[in-house]
């Protein structure tokens, strides 16, 4: 059964913190996020807002919010999963292993609607949710019950996992450095609750990115397309190859993908690349995969 959160907050109250409470501090001049949430008067609206950014939708797209489900509804969520994962994200069932881990204990980190988590325990895996913000886990836990699957909620700072040690079989972490100083102790803590073989899956904004590439190699655009590439899903803090390497040192194995990017955020004059390419060169988020060494290395090693 699911722990209870002992607390129940109206998602709109303060819908600006609600918000970064559930997806992290965003690039700070990029911040269309938050300019025009609405407050109590229009909740629909900050529905939306997480509904854009859940289910990965390009700036651009504006869908009509009177054809909605109604918000935090199970259809709602089901929206949210087909834009994610079959339109705007398709990439994301391989590379985060959701048929591949029944019967394991999976710990899910991060900010979210918890999508991706509840994609897991619909394939056997028994999830466990760790969030230091009540707004997240409220919503999280609603869209497991939802769907009529167990689950366990914690609140809890993931610098300091309320769980034993060598106890959970696979971490999945989404957005590591979203509202977290040093991200080394969380990957720390995900070592210690990992077994020995233990795998960490962890996704994270990409610094070479599309955006990055394009202020460099067109840097004249700047002048002539000020606000080109405004992109609400950029965060302050993003993570090159190397640095993502090093920040999980420990682990052994180690594999990084780079993905999400979209044909129309492609400059015309790339257009003629396969998409598959460019993104693995210019993709907006990095994956991590790696394991916990079965033994403790030694001095003799």
């Amino acid at each position: 059964m699911a722990d209870f959160v002992p607390f129940k907050l109206k998602l709109w109250e303060n819908p600006v913190v609600a918000l970064h409470a559930i997806f992290g501090q965003p690039d700070t001049d990029t911040d269309a996020r938050t300019d025009h949430l609405q407050g109590p008067h229009n909740p629909r609206d900050f529905a939306q807002k997480l509904y854009t950014l859940e289910s990965l939708q390009p700036p651009a797209t504006r869908p009509n919010v009177e054809e909605q489900p109604e918000p935090y509804s199970l259809q709602w969520f089901l929206d949210i999963e087909n834009q994610r994962h079959s339109k705007h994200g398709q990439w994301i069932p391989d590379l985060l292993e959701f048929s591949k881990h029944s019967g394991e204990k999976l710990l899910g980190l991060g900010h979210g609607l918890g999508t991706d988590w509840v994609q897991y325990a619909q394939n056997g895996a028994q999830v466990i949710v760790c969030s230091p913000a009540p707004p997240q886990l409220e919503l999280v836990r609603r869209n497991f019950e939802l769907r009529e699957l167990p689950g366990r909620f914690i609140q809890a700072a993931p610098t300091k996992l309320p769980l034993d040690a060598a106890s959970i079989d696979v971490v999945c972490i989404s957005s590591l450095h979203h509202g977290i100083d040093e991200p080394e102790t969380v990957v720390e803590e995900v070592y210690r609750v990992l077994k020995p073989g233990g795998k960490v899956l962890a996704v994270t904004p990409a610094y070479y990115d599309v955006d990055y590439w394009v202020r460099t190699l067109f840097f004249w655009n700047r002048w002539f397309q000020p606000h080109r590439g405004k992109n609400p899903l950029r965060c302050k803090r993003r993570l090159s190859g190397w640095q993502m390497s090093d920040l999980f040192q420990r682990f052994t194995e180690i594999t990084i993908y780079k993905r999400q990017l979209r044909r129309v955020e492609v400059p015309g004059i790339l257009k003629w690349i396969p998409l598959s390419i460019l993104a693995r060169l210019m993709g907006r988020v990095l994956v991590l995969k790696g394991f916990k060494p079965v033994r403790e290395p030694t001095d003799e090693d």
